[in-house]
C-alpha cells in the first residue's frame, strides 16, 4: 500500500515522475526506430511515441493550478461545450481501439437545457478531463469502452467517467503513477472548489465519479 496522496507538493512531485516516465518510454521507442524494423512496428513505435507525448501535456498543465490559490476562470463555456472539445481532443489524437464516448445523460432536476449550460468556472477543468480520458484509455486498452456521462442539476453536477477494463485502485492510497495519479489530481482540486470524487468498482465496471457544487 502506498503513501496517502493528498497534498499538493507530493502530487506535483508525482506529476513530474511521470512525465520523467514518459520522456523515458519516448527515448526507447526513438532508439528503435533506429532498428530495422518492419512497417507494423514502425506504425506501433509512432503511435506510442505519440500517446505518451500527449499525455505528457495535460499532467504539466495541472501543475500551476495543482500549486496555486490563485485560480485563473476559464472562458465563458457550457458543459455541453468543454465535454465536445475534450471528445474532439481525444478523437484527434485516436484512441487506440478504445471506444471514447461522451453523453449528457438525464438531468437530475429535469430541466436538461438549463443545467447542461452551467460549469465550474476554473482554468484547470479541460486539462484535468483531457488527463483523466488519457489515462483511462491507456489503461483500459483495446476493445473496451470509456464513457464521459453527465448529470446536471441544480445544488450539483456529477461527470462520471465510466470504462469496463480491469479493476483498478484509484483511491486516495494507491500508487501515484497512471490513472490513479490523475484521480488524485482530481480529488485535490474537486475538493478545493467544495466538491468531492467518488470511485465506484461493480463486477464489470469502473465509475469515477467528480462532483461538483453548481
Amino acid at each position: 500500500m502506498g503513501k496517502v496522496m493528498g497534498s499538493r507538493t507530493e502530487l506535483a512531485f508525482a506529476i513530474a515522475h511521470e512525465v520523467g516516465n514518459h520522456l523515458g518510454g519516448i527515448r526507447l521507442q526513438a532508439h528503435l526506430l533506429d532498428e530495422n524494423l518492419d512497417v507494423r512496428a514502425l506504425a506501433e513505435a509512432s503511435i506510442l511515441i505519440d500517446g505518451l507525448a500527449g499525455r505528457s501535456g495535460p499532467l504539466l498543465a495541472l501543475l500551476r493550478p495543482l500549486l496555486s490559490d490563485d485560480w485563473k476562470p476559464a472562458e465563458k463555456t457550457t458543459w455541453a461545450h468543454i465535454l465536445g472539445r475534450v471528445q474532439k481532443q481525444i478523437e484527434d489524437e485516436g484512441t487506440g481501439g478504445t471506444r471514447f464516448a461522451v453523453e449528457l445523460g438525464e438531468s437530475a432536476s429535469g430541466n436538461p437545457g438549463a443545467d447542461v449550460d452551467q460549469m465550474p468556472d476554473h482554468e484547470w477543468l479541460h486539462p484535468l478531463l483531457t488527463a483523466l480520458a488519457e489515462a483511462t484509455i491507456a489503461h483500459v486498452g483495446r476493445r473496451r469502452f470509456v464513457t464521459f456521462r453527465l448529470v446536471a442539476g441544480v445544488s450539483e453536477s456529477t461527470l462520471w467517467i465510466e470504462d469496463n477494463g480491469e479493476a483498478e485502485d484509484v483511491g486516495a492510497w494507491a500508487a501515484a503513477r497512471g490513472r490513479p495519479l490523475v484521480v488524485g489530481i482530481a480529488r485535490n482540486l474537486v475538493e478545493r472548489i467544495g466538491g468531492r470524487v467518488d470511485a465506484i468498482r461493480t463486477e464489470s465496471e469502473t465509475r469515477i465519479g467528480l462532483i461538483f457544487p453548481s
